[in-house]
């Protein structure tokens, strides 16, 4: 009797064993409590509508360039990648303006993991998201990539915000880059919402003269705001 209730058991626990691994790879559209994967959209057709302001001046001719215009970030598909996991694809489109149609500028993806939000953008894969959300956790976001090690930090989660007329019941924001010393300075922030995702990036870097540290030899000012969403 015991002989045979082991081999009823040995394949259902096997059986448990194996949806266990393959559920750490799938995407995870449900909310959870204390893991918060809502703050990440993850269904095909979710779509956000940014206004983008970039400030730029070039270090070698002192040239600044100010650009103001729209994008657009659609999932429109998803896919299984070389690694087995669910692949959301990413189409991003911009626009002068709203009187203007849309122009596909970019495709980019994105993976939703049990443990972290990654996202590949321009063939770089950054991890935005390390689950759980805790106040104040730290990861390297470049651990996917050749770049340098950068800490990002959750420095709010779970409260609201106002943003062009929408209110959000539960945002929170990733610290990505703040440092400052007598010859650079880089800031880099993103904020995301239940049911919406990212609502808004800010990144600045500022390289400053060596005999002059109060002139600006090169900059980079980029601003991206959400202006609607649609699930």
């Amino acid at each position: 009797m015991i002989k045979s209730k082991l081999i009823f058991y040995l394949p259902v626990a096997l059986l448990a064993l194996v949806t266990s691994c393959k559920v750490d790879n799938d995407i995870k559209p449900t909310p959870v409590q204390g893991l918060y994967y809502n703050y990440v959209p993850s269904e095909v057709g979710h779509t956000a509508i940014y206004n983008v302001n970039l400030i730029t001046k070039d270090e070698f001719t002192g040239n600044q360039d100010t650009s103001n215009y729209q994008l657009k970030e659609l999932i429109e598909s998803e896919f299984i990648d070389l690694s087995g996991r669910k692949t959301l694809r990413l189409e991003l489109y911009t626009r002068a303006d709203s009187t203007q149609p849309w122009v596909i500028s970019d495709v980019w993806t994105a993976n939703l993991l049990s443990d972290r939000y990654e996202k590949k953008e321009e063939n770089i894969t950054y991890v935005k998201l390390r689950f759980p959300l805790v106040d104040g956790n730290v990861w390297n976001g470049n651990l996917y990539n050749n770049l340098d090690a950068q800490d990002y930090s959750i420095t709010g989660l779970n409260y609201s915000s106002l943003l062009n007329g929408m209110g959000f019941d539960s945002t929170l924001t990733v610290l990505q880059s703040d440092y400052e010393d007598l010859l650079e300075k880089s800031f880099a922030i993103e904020k995301y919402a239940t049911g919406a995702g990212l609502i808004y990036k800010e990144s600045i870097f500022i390289k400053k003269d060596f005999n002059n540290p109060g002139t600006i030899k090169a900059q980079t000012k980029y601003r991206q705001t959400l202006v609607s969403y649609a699930n």
